[in-house]
């Protein structure tokens, strides 16, 4: 068997330090969950194989778990399985530097310093400001975009992701080949396909069809 040359244990040993930072950035607050602890029982060799995987391009991510929750309003979730979360927050990890500077100050989804507690601070900080500290009316819009993610178009979101990422790979501490096929392997994974339905079908009978993935179109959502 061919002995691997200095810089393929050198990718593969960078590659692991990010895994075991990715891994311990996804089992917070998922520690409960059957998929984590399954994966927690022999971590360490999990994230050797998954490493390996992610090397040689094999990586495939596993079916998703669908199910419907009501609170605060009834909407359908896929949850990836723990080991492509951790792919996931991998991906994150690597990205961020690039695409945070791009982010208008009050964007908070999946940014760190930006929680609930910090948005709040921020609304409070606004209505102040508008309404002279309660002296005035003031008045809040609030809107949706119909149909944004169930009509994501796949292809363009990741030429969108490729391009930026190109143009700013100093910023990236890692391989931008392997970060790219791990995101156009996660992009382009359908999870409707093979997905495990832990509610019942009814449960999706008054969902708007708009609402989803099992009705989106081909290569959106």
């Amino acid at each position: 068997m061919q002995q691997p040359t200095l810089f393929e244990r050198q990718d593969r040993e960078k590659l692991l330090l990010h895994l075991f930072r990715a891994y311990y950035d996804a089992r917070k607050n998922k520690r409960n969950k059957h998929s984590a602890l399954l994966f927690e029982l022999h971590h360490e060799r999990e994230l050797f194989r998954l490493a390996g995987d992610i090397l040689a391009q094999r990586y495939q991510p596993k079916p998703s778990i669908c199910f419907i929750i009501k609170k605060p309003v009834k909407r359908e979730v896929f949850a990836a399985d723990f080991r492509d979360r951790i792919v996931h927050h991998l991906i994150f990890n690597y990205i961020s530097p690039v695409f945070e500077n791009f982010f208008i100050h009050d964007s908070y989804s999946c940014r760190k310093g930006k929680g609930t507690h910090y948005g709040i601070k921020r609304v409070d900080h606004f209505i102040r400001s508008c309404s002279e500290n309660y002296h005035r009316d003031c008045y809040i819009l609030k809107i949706d975009i119909q149909r944004y993610f169930m009509s994501i178009d796949r292809s363009l979101l990741y030429e969108k992701i490729k391009s930026r990422l190109i143009k700013y790979a100093s910023k990236i501490d890692g391989d931008l080949h392997t970060i790219l096929y791990l995101i156009r392997m996660t992009i382009f994974n359908d999870p409707v396909n093979g997905c495990i339905m832990k509610s019942r079908r009814a449960e999706w009978n008054d969902l708007p069809a708009s609402k989803s993935l099992f009705h989106a179109g081909q290569n959106k959502g």
